[in-house]
């Protein structure tokens, strides 16, 4: 019993000695075995890393560090990969995120990657030459320059795209789009460190040209100036040069203001001149608003100089148009005062609005006023209206019986002996051929001084009217009329009247009034003798006369010429010069100039 069991004991400890040795054989033929893997890697690397591979030699020493069962060259090993993972690491990770990061559209970020990948780029150049080589193999495996290129090239001509095809809405988008173009790195716009900016610009502003063009093209006025105002600001705040702007806006909008002077449209230059001057803090110097202040003076001068020559209606139009661009509501109210002195009957048509006058008559300084006006109105009304300084219209009334047709409306002062204004009226008559009237205007009424149908009448001196034939007294005659102690002009006499003749024919005027000129001849005891022929008798050899005599005025004197008139009414007979008796015919003188 006691031997079996020491056998047992014996044995077990043999076999767990066995084990022990076989596991120890194990472990030292493991470590052999990979301390030879290992140096096999390590030279693998090495002899990558001395022929420039520097991408597959970083991965054989990662692989060859991996092996931790041997500590031989771990130093080397460590040295290299110092040298050549961190670039491994950094472009991979360059490479991935700048991946990502397009993905989700994240610019910022992009640019960050892009900057961090330059500044590492720069570092790694200008390093040793493992560096730059290790630099130059991963940028090749990655492709992240080609990659980064596309990404912002993308990014760049999306937001062009816009511009040029102006799919955009308002400023905000507009500074948007300028500033991810101004992310992108200059090295995707060109060699030149100005190309960028260039670019930029240039975009921008065949962009905000084109937009104005269109808008100009319509010539609505305050488009322009809105769409400049909108750009003037958007070009500030992007701080872009806005010169081409103002210069583009002052050729157009002068274009527009010139072209409405030129064809004299005051009201189209004015309104479009006040929206353009919404512009002046913006482009204060530039021509079109030399020519806008340019314009309003001379319009200004014209207007002035139209009132002063009594065409109010055309200053006042001008005044009125100019009204957006100058406060000329004085200037308009003295050109219509004006006006109503010169043509004083406009207020009367205010005063009046349903009143037509047909006949009216002006003058100006008389009767105590600075203007007067006499007007007939369609149905009958007649008006005296004055005017003094600023003063209301002072008015008179009256009224003619019918509201006949009127002929003449004049003022006419001869007819009164006062200082009173006298209106004299030639109307239509179904009596005669006219229908005189005349109106003293006194103490605020009219009074009726003259009334009298006739075929003609003339004012032969003041207060001396002669008639043609009037109704009533002096019918078919010229007849006198002349005002009684009530001013009123009443028929007095009538008047004759004498036919213009040749003293040569008096015969064939016998009974008949007539008047002519002759040169006395002789006086005899009961008049003067005119000859009125004179003829040589060649047989008798003496002269022969036939005369006229002459009687009724006793202070005539020979060898003299008178006008007379009067009626030749008979014959008588004298002794002639030659002692004969002659029958010669007798005018009784009635009127000796």
């Amino acid at each position: 019993m006691f031997k079996s069991t020491l056998y047992k004991k014996v044995n077990w400890s043999r076999n767990v000695s066995l084990l022990i040795l076989t596991v120890l054989l194990v472990g030292v033929s493991g470590k052999i075995i990979m301390a030879h893997e290992k140096l096999r890697t390590y030279k693998e690397a090495v002899k990558l890393y001395q022929s420039g591979e520097l991408v597959a030699a970083e991965e054989k020493f990662r692989a060859a560090k991996l092996n931790v069962f041997v500590t031989d060259h771990n130093k080397d090993i460590k040295q290299k990969l110092s040298i050549l993972s961190p670039i491994r690491k950094a472009m991979e990770e360059f490479d991935n995120k700048a991946a990502n990061y397009k993905k989700e559209n994240d610019l910022d970020k992009l640019v960050s990657i892009y900057d961090s990948w330059q500044e590492s780029q720069k570092k790694w150049v200008s390093g040793t030459s493992v560096q730059k080589d290790m630099y130059g193999e991963m940028e090749a495996m990655t492709n992240l320059d080609r990659d980064m290129k596309g990404y912002f090239s993308t990014i760049k001509k999306v937001n062009l795209d816009k511009l040029v095809h102006d799919s955009i809405n308002g400023i905000s988008e507009e500074e948007e789009i300028y500033t991810i173009l101004n992310k992108i790195p200059a090295e995707y716009y060109g060699k030149r460190s100005s190309a960028k900016t260039k670019e930029v610009q240039t975009t921008f502003e065949n962009y905000y040209s084109t937009k104005l063009y269109k808008i100009i093209e319509n010539g609505a006025v305050s488009s322009i100036v809105d769409e400049g105002n909108r750009q003037f600001s958007a070009l500030k705040e992007l701080s872009m040069d806005s010169d081409w702007l103002e210069e583009t806006l002052d050729v157009n909008l002068l274009r527009i203001v010139t072209k409405a002077m030129n064809k004299k449209d005051y009201a189209a230059f004015a309104d479009a001149a006040s929206t353009i001057k919404k512009l002046e803090g913006n482009m204060n110097d530039t021509k079109v608003f030399v020519y806008i202040e340019k314009s309003t003076g001379e319009a200004l001068t014209k207007a002035e100089n139209l009132t002063a020559a009594n065409q109010y209606k055309d200053a006042i139009s001008i005044y009125e148009a100019l009204k957006p661009l100058k406060d000329t509501a004085e200037l308009v109210s003295k050109a219509n005062l004006a006006w109503d002195q010169y043509q004083p009957i406009r207020v009367l048509e205010r005063l009046y609005t349903g009143k037509e006058f047909s006949t009216f008559v002006n003058t100006s300084n008389k009767f105590g006023g600075d203007s007067v006006v006499a007007a007939i109105s369609t149905d009958g009304g007649i008006y005296y209206g004055q005017l003094t300084g600023e003063e209301a219209m002072v008015v008179t009334e009256g009224s003619i019986e019918g509201a006949p047709a009127i002929y003449k409306l004049v003022f006419q002062s001869s007819l009164s002996s006062s200082e009173h204004p006298v209106l004299y009226i030639d109307a239509k008559s179904s009596e005669r051929k006219h229908h005189y009237l005349a109106y003293e205007v006194s103490g605020g009424s009219m009074v009726n001084i003259l009334d009298v149908k006739a075929d003609g009448l003339t004012i032969e001196s003041n207060q001396v009217l002669v008639v043609d034939n009037p109704v009533g007294q002096g019918e078919g005659e010229l007849a006198y009329f002349e005002p009684d102690l009530n001013g009123k002009y009443q028929f007095t006499k009538t008047k004759e009247t004498y036919e213009e003749i040749n003293v040569e024919n008096i015969a064939n005027y016998f009974g008949k009034k007539v008047r002519f000129t002759a040169y006395t001849d002789s006086q005899l005891d009961d008049g003067m003798l005119v000859t009125l022929s004179e003829t040589f008798n060649e047989s008798t050899e003496e002269w022969k006369k036939t005369y006229l005599l002459l009687k009724g005025y006793s202070e005539f004197t020979t060898y003299t010429s008178y006008t007379v008139s009067g009626v030749f009414d008979s014959y008588t007979d004298i002794n002639d010069e030659n002692g004969e008796t002659i029958r010669v015919p007798v005018f009784q003188v009635e009127k000796v100039e």
